[in-house]
């Protein structure tokens, strides 16, 4: 088994993943301010017409570079909750006074709102960490301009989803593409007449991340364009996989045949894919050292995504976690027989990728989660079903993104070379300090004929 060669930052984020996936559902929460955002041409008052501009510019706190998120207003009067925007899920749920075991604070009050219309149909919510059983009522709902007067919406009476009791956050907020396959009422983004959004996330430590409402269609031929050929989700056909070396070889992993399809989610902190495809991922990544000394040397990871081909380098898949370690000298040894350990935090960095075998109708399935939102400007486009991304420049706005893939799917190396060369100056000095335990994990499933249907 490759891993047994490994040191221990690729096994522990095996070992934390494994626990994450059977517990917590992640922390998520959404901040929208009212920030003038006239140096980006932005206007903040609602239109009609949201298919040819940004009607509003929404912030996504950051906590621990896991946990993006932002508020909305729920209620008449406005009763503030903290949620995550998933592009994964389809649904609004929040924690509500009607569950007794969500924690105390910030949940949603039916009695305090005079626009609360009770229907009471039962449903369980089932995520990758957990689920919720809720009761869907309709509610005025509202993020920035955008409301919706009458948005059916879930009340979670009882979850066991254990991150939630500590959380950043009391709402999931789902943007999926289709239509809500748990109800027959019309999505959140629907109802805001929203075809078109955006999400980035800005590079630095603790920087935040960015949800743009309505469309950019004037940006399109710059970008990227990825066919959405997930009948529920924001997935691509992932044809290839490989890795570029620090010398410039490349090597095609072979582990997608015919295809695997891959998920470009807000709601994950990390990177999933198939275990056996992680153990030739990190055959080829190596060692990794503790303190990141050799990020420079890593491999940058390759990927044809909808007929288009991406990198990932090392600054963008590598990330940096602290760890209470005790003292095991001599004299740390005796201090722990004397009931006195030395315990000292030590940064250790290991890559961001974690195991989750699910097949789909179009192959083994990847998910992409904050890496590559930082590291691309990504849009979602819902009456095309179609993706657009390019590299996100240092203000978390989009540059040009050139394919440098020819007919036959081959890539001009020293062409990209020189545009690589260029982004990579954007990139931080040192890979983002996260939380581990603060991840969110993979969005709502639906199984069809024992395949996730995507």
């Amino acid at each position: 088994r490759p891993g047994a060669a490994y040191p221990r930052p690729l096994s522990r984020v095996r070992r934390v993943m494994k626990v994450l996936l059977i517990a917590p559902v992640g922390a998520l929460r959404l901040v929208a301010t009212k920030q003038p955002v006239h140096n980006l041409g932005l206007v903040t008052e609602h239109h009609n017409d949201t298919s040819n501009h940004v009607v509003y510019r929404q912030r996504q706190n950051n906590f621990a570079n896991m946990q993006y998120y932002g508020d909305f207003q729920i209620g008449t009067p406005g009763q503030t909750l903290s949620g995550i925007f998933d592009t994964g899920s389809f649904d609004l749920l929040v924690l509500s006074e009607k569950c007794s075991s969500c924690p105390a604070d910030a949940k949603y009050d039916s009695s305090k709102s005079s626009s609360f219309v009770a229907e009471g149909t039962p449903q369980r919510h089932c995520y990758g960490s957990g689920c919720a059983d809720a009761v869907i009522g309709f509610e005025k709902v509202a993020v920035g301009p955008l409301a919706a007067p009458k948005q059916a919406f879930w009340e979670i009476t009882n979850h066991e989803i254990p991150i939630m009791d500590f959380a950043r956050f009391q709402a999931i907020v789902g943007v999926g593409h289709s239509d809500s396959p748990s109800m027959e009422y019309p999505t959140m983004l629907q109802n805001f007449g929203i075809d078109e959004f955006a999400f980035c996330l800005e590079k630095g430590d603790g920087a935040p991340g960015w949800l743009y409402w309505g469309g950019e269609p004037h940006l399109h031929a710059s970008m990227a364009a990825m066919p959405v050929v997930a009948n529920h989700h924001w997935g691509a056909i992932l044809k290839t996989v490989g890795v570029r070396k620090a010398d410039g070889t490349t090597v095609d992993l072979n582990i997608c045949s015919p295809t695997c399809s891959a998920i470009i989610d807000s709601g994950t902190s990390l990177i999933a894919l198939p275990q056996a495809q992680l153990e030739k991922l990190e055959a080829q990544i190596g060692y990794v050292a503790e303190d990141c000394s050799n990020i420079d040397s890593l491999p940058t990871l390759t990927l044809n995504l909808g007929g288009n081909y991406f990198e990932l380098p090392p600054r963008a898949y590598i990330v940096r976690t602290q760890t209470a370690r005790v003292d095991t000298s001599t004299n740390g040894v005796v201090k722990i027989l004397t009931f006195q350990p030395k315990v000292e935090m030590v940064t250790e960095c290991m890559h961001s990728f974690f195991a989750m075998d699910q097949d789909t109708q179009h192959g083994m399935m990847w998910i992409l989660g904050d890496p590559w939102l930082r590291h691309y400007y990504t849009i979602y486009n819902r009456p095309t079903k179609t993706m657009y991304a390019a590299p996100a420049g240092a203000d978390c706005r989009p540059s040009p993104y050139v394919n440098f893939m020819d007919a036959s799917e081959h890539v001009n190396v020293t062409a990209f070379n020189l545009m690589r060369d260029e982004l990579n100056t954007l990139e931080p000095k040192e890979p983002v300090m996260v939380n581990i335990s603060a991840a969110r994990n993979p969005w709502k499933y639906r199984l069809v004929e024992g395949k996730m249907e995507i």
